[in-house]
């Protein structure tokens, strides 16, 4: 039997989103990131080919009692062994996910959209595992379109 995911809030992403999307509008000016809340699953650990974090819209006409557009989750044991380099660059990485325009609120980017290029010209392959990577909200990032 499957154990059932338990989740709590990561607070910590929202002040981190926020301060992406404030220091880089260019890049992020249309998220909202009032309409996005960050989960992590306590009670199991990410396996082993798993993605390490994932966006869920909300769709209509859930949206209309929901305060939230989206969903990241991830795995807390994932978000606990980040450094602060890189769990600024993961909130990146996933708010690259929501659409900029209003009129996509709920549906998620897919993965061969531009944005997540950005991801990779910016940063390079798997610049999360990179331990060149910069600390995006104390140093000035020239973003790659």
């Amino acid at each position: 039997m499957q154990t059932k995911p338990e989740y709590e809030a990561v607070d910590e992403f929202d002040l981190i989103a926020s301060k992406i999307v404030s220091k880089y509008p260019e890049v992020f000016g249309g998220v909202d990131c009032d309409k996005i809340k960050c989960v992590a699953i306590t009670n199991k650990n990410r396996r082993e080919g798993k993605k390490l974090w994932e966006v869920r819209g909300v769709p209509a006409p859930i949206s209309m009692d929901c305060p939230f557009s989206y969903y990241i989750i991830l795995f807390m044991e994932d978000w606990v062994e980040m450094d602060d380099k890189r769990r600024a660059v993961l909130v990146a990485a996933t708010l690259m996910a929501v659409p900029h325009e209003e009129d996509k609120e709920g549906k998620v980017n897919n993965f061969d959209m531009k944005d997540y290029y950005t991801m990779v010209r910016t940063f390079g392959v798997d610049y999360l595992e990179n331990e060149g990577i910069p600390d995006i909200l104390n140093e000035d990032v020239k973003w790659r379109f």
